[in-house]
């Protein structure tokens, strides 16, 4: 993995892209009944959504167990689902220059950080790493204020811990100037809900 610093203009990119593969896990800390509604602005709009919604609003009715397990009429899911494509600014003033042959100890470094368990960091990894491996070399941002009010998730009960993680890709032929984003960790306590998505772009 490679850092290259220096103190450039912030730069934002505002592109249609495809936000794929946001997927929400619940853990409360006994049985619980969850309402999760996704409150998309700025004329986004979803591509798909599993399982359905099954209220209006855009919000899913859920009953959820500590050991992860989703039920939703009967059935039992281990996370939610959805995509959607959107017009979203793009911040890529910080971030990492990430190497097909860094890249699996990129994410595994990162999303440590983020507080994300064995399971949650696996998915991530086998969505994510064959795109930056495919990539050869990547710029790599977490986004999360442009994300945050794009997609807003509203949960009741609210979480104690809510981890949301979006990472913008975008492939690169050479390594460019970009000061090295930091980031916060999260410790997680309670009743969590974590989701996470990104864009390659």
């Amino acid at each position: 993995m490679e850092h290259l610093k220096n103190n450039k203009e912030k730069k934002v990119k505002k592109k249609l892209c495809i936000v794929e593969k946001p997927i929400i896990y619940l853990y409360p800390e006994k049985p619980m009944d969850i309402s999760l509604q996704i409150n998309m602005k700025n004329n986004n709009k979803f591509i798909v959504v599993y399982p359905k919604f099954n209220k209006e609003n855009n919000t899913w009715n859920v009953h959820a167990k500590p050991n992860g397990e989703i039920i939703i009429n009967d059935k039992t899911y281990p996370y939610l689902f959805w995509e959607a494509q959107s017009y979203l600014k793009v911040e890529i003033n910080e971030g990492f220059i990430v190497k097909d042959e860094d890249a699996e100890n990129f994410l595994e470094e990162k999303l440590k950080i983020f507080g994300l368990n064995d399971k949650e960091s696996t998915d991530f990894i086998t969505f994510w790493l064959p795109i930056l491996l495919d990539n050869k070399l990547s710029v790599c941002t977490f986004q999360t204020k442009e994300y945050y009010e794009n997609f807003e998730l509203n949960i009741e009960p609210k979480p104690d811990t809510l981890i949301r993680i979006f990472l913008f890709i975008k492939k690169v032929n050479t390594p460019i100037a970009i000061k090295e984003q930091k980031l916060e960790k999260i410790e997680r306590r309670g009743y969590t809900v974590v989701e996470w998505g990104g864009c390659n772009c």
